[in-house]
């Protein structure tokens, strides 16, 4: 009988450990955890920074768990064959009625994407305004464009309040791309709007670039 006991005692051991085992890995304990993207280093945030945007034949998916407001607008701001759409802190531009709107590459901007023309974007976003001038602001992202960047144009366009356009080229997989950006700051807050698509695709893109900027408020 002592035997027998023994035998149960290890049996009924043996049962608890597996137990704790079996919870531990279906909650996850000790796996690495996610919060954090691939480099380890957090997001940018300031819409003064410059993400390359990829020359991928299908757009990458961003998160749209906020989705980014829009509405049908009768402005006359607002040409045919496009919408209103607001992003943050209040800035308003119009886009081609088919183009789809996501979360863009930082908190601060949302993101329009051309389904005819992979690659082809335009982002829009405003943020709280740096101490530095706008320019300077600006200029500070020319050496984070590492691949095939060559500057077309990177100045102040307005004298009567800051307004910095910056074009330039720049290179992904091999891909060349042009991109163009309009930064104007106004009552502590730096606004943008930015377009870009492979260097091929770039003379339609530009003339919705030239819309979306002309529709943009508030303006400077």
């Amino acid at each position: 009988m002592e035997g027998k006991a023994v035998v149960a005692a290890v049996v009924v051991s043996f049962v608890v450990v597996a137990a704790v085992v079996v919870v531990s890995y279906v909650r996850g304990d000790g796996q690495p955890s996610t919060e954090t993207n691939a480099a380890g280093t957090p997001f940018p945030v300031t819409t003064t920074e410059f993400a390359p945007v990829t020359a991928t034949t299908t757009p990458p998916a961003r998160p749209t768990t906020t989705r980014p407001s829009t509405s049908a607008s009768s402005s006359a701001s607002t040409p045919v064959g496009y919408r209103g759409v607001t992003g943050p802190n209040g800035i308003f531009v119009s886009i081609p009625q088919n183009w789809t709107v996501a979360s863009g590459s930082q908190v601060t901007n949302h993101q329009a994407d051309d389904p005819a023309t992979p690659g082809a974007v335009v982002r829009y976003g405003a943020s709280a305004s740096e101490a530095r001038p706008l320019y300077d602001a600006v200029a500070a992202n020319e050496s984070g464009v590492r691949t095939g960047y060559q500057r077309i144009k990177l100045a102040t366009v307005s004298s009567s309040a800051e307004v910095v356009e910056w074009e330039f080229l720049y290179a992904v997989e091999g891909v060349q791309r042009h991109a163009f950006a309009r930064y104007w700051r106004r009552a502590g807050l730096d606004y943008i709007v930015y377009g870009a698509s492979n260097a091929t695709d770039w003379p339609q893109t530009q003339q919705v670039v030239r819309t979306v900027v002309a529709s943009a408020g508030p303006v400077a």
